[in-house]
């Protein structure tokens, strides 16, 4: 598996409002770039604040119980800062569960406004532009059975899971779990991967870590993995876009109210990296004028 680094200008070292998306780093991440640490303090919370995570969560179990679909209210990563300096990334990280992160980002992320934005759970996500061999990206449209964001069209990807015994987990090895758990293909079958960066959905205010993947299988071979895979139940229809700089700009044009946020970074970050930051300018400024 390659990790090979690039050498191009990176274009900002954020916090950066990119519209439908906040860009907090961006750069060129190998796994010794980045450093994750793990705090034990729990997330400031108050009674008003616990009683709108207890109300969403009953909604959203008794609405996804009619669907025939199961929650479970397992352990996540709280991201709770993050310091880029020196072309290295430090995340420091705590736990949460997915009950919390359902009930303050997915479902009521405006209560930042009155009690901080200290008292949102922040699950870390993980989320990857995926190169085929034969020269696509690849994207998944999510199913009626996900938490959120159904029927939109959103990366492979999810939320980095707990790890054991108060540590850190792996960001390079979640990513890799996760395409395992959503297209069945194996670390083998990964040639390429590098972080991009952090960013965050403007609307959940999610944080979420972006990676560039290439894969060795073709586009029909792709779409043929993903629905052997144990998760396929995630996602409806896989997408495909050429990897060329104006059919990634027509793709977002195309589908842009399809789109999660995420995508949008991840074929934003996908983009800087592989056509520069003069494209990732000049496409940023086109689709603020395209996309409302």
């Amino acid at each position: 598996m390659a990790v090979e680094p690039t050498h191009q200008q990176n274009l900002v070292d954020g916090p950066c409002d990119m519209g439908p998306f906040f860009l907090d780093a961006t750069g060129t991440y190998l796994p010794e770039n980045v450093t994750l640490r793990w705090s034990d303090s729990p997330r400031p919370t108050n009674r008003e604040v616990e009683n709108l995570i207890e109300q969403a969560w009953a909604d959203r179990v008794g609405g996804m119980g009619k669907q025939g679909c199961r929650l479970f209210n397992g352990r996540l990563c709280r991201l709770i800062d993050c310091k880029s300096e020196h072309r290295k990334l430090t995340l420091t990280l705590g736990a949460v569960s997915f009950k919390e992160f359902l009930g303050t980002n997915v479902a009521a992320p405006h209560i930042r406004y009155v009690h901080g934005s200290e008292v949102l759970a922040d699950a870390l996500g993980v989320s990857a532009a995926i190169v085929t061999r034969d020269g696509f990206l690849v994207l998944g449209r999510r199913s009626d059975a996900v938490a959120h964001y159904a029927r939109r069209i959103h990366p492979i990807g999810g939320v980095v899971k707990g790890a054991d015994g108060g540590s850190p987990p792996d960001l390079f090895e979640a990513i890799l779990k996760e395409i395992h758990e959503e297209t069945s293909l194996s670390a083998e079958r990964i040639t390429h991967i590098v972080g991009l960066g952090l960013v965050r959905d403007k609307r959940t205010v999610q944080p979420e870590f972006i990676f560039d993947i290439e894969v060795d299988v073709d586009v029909l071979g792709f779409r043929r993995a993903c629905a052997a895979a144990r998760d396929a139940g995630e996602h409806s229809e896989i997408l495909s876009v050429r990897n060329d700089s104006s059919a990634v700009v027509t793709f977002i044009e195309q589908y842009g109210s399809e789109l999660t946020p995420v995508a949008i970074a991840a074929l934003m970050l996908h983009g800087q990296r592989s056509w520069g930051s003069g494209w990732f300018v000049a496409t940023q400024g086109y689709l603020r004028q395209r996309i409302r």
